[in-house]
């Protein structure tokens, strides 16, 4: 009787993934630490409490705690955008239709910046990050009004439009000195992307 034949076992000729357990290095780590602080919101800042009458100073009182800011007031009473318009300023309101449109922005911008006086926000109730939409005006233009580098260089004449007065193109008829940049909110909480970037105070 002859032998059997013996068949040779066949071994797959892939490598075996190994199962083990991977680590974060130190590296990774760091790097998800920063991604979750940069999608966290920043705190809200400290809130100042300001008498109504004392608005009248609201500039100088802005200045002497950051100079690089401008005020956000917290409004619960819903007043401060009245007492500002007896003021001679630009008052936009985010309830009234088209208040908030990039060409009436942009108006209200130089015009208060030619004539020195302060250019009020009043967001009301609304979300304070609406604000986002002056950037219909101009690229970036929120972050360079709220950190004051639009009046730096006369970068503030790039708003202007050939079909406005020839004033307007003339930096010597500017008296931006006098400017001012308020944000008014109803809203206790106000969103702290904004709120972060400005002095916060709140009418007494």
């Amino acid at each position: 009787m002859p032998p059997k034949k013996v068949t040779a076992s066949k071994t797959s000729s892939k490598p075996v993934k190994s199962k083990g357990t991977t680590t974060n290095t130190p590296a990774k780590k760091a790097e998800s630490k920063k991604a979750e602080a940069a999608a966290a919101p920043p705190p809200m800042p400290p809130v100042t409490t300001i008498s109504f009458k004392g608005l009248s100073k609201l500039t100088e009182e802005a200045n002497s705690k950051d100079p690089k800011k401008w005020p956000l007031i917290i409004d619960l009473q819903g007043n401060v955008a009245t007492f500002f318009k007896y003021r001679d300023a630009n008052v936009l309101q985010a309830e009234l239709p088209g208040d908030l449109s990039a060409d009436k922005v942009r108006t209200a911008l130089i015009g208060a910046l030619r004539f020195g006086k302060p250019l009020v926000l009043d967001m009301a109730s609304h979300d304070i990050r609406e604000v986002e939409m002056v950037n219909d005006v101009q690229t970036n233009l929120l972050d360079s009004l709220l950190n004051k580098t639009l009046l730096e260089d006369e970068r503030y004449l790039t708003l202007i439009k050939d079909e406005d007065e020839k004033e307007y193109h003339n930096s010597a008829y500017y008296a931006t000195e006098r400017f001012g940049f308020v944000v008014i909110t109803t809203n206790p909480s106000p969103n702290t992307l904004i709120a972060a970037k400005m002095t916060c105070f709140q009418v007494e």
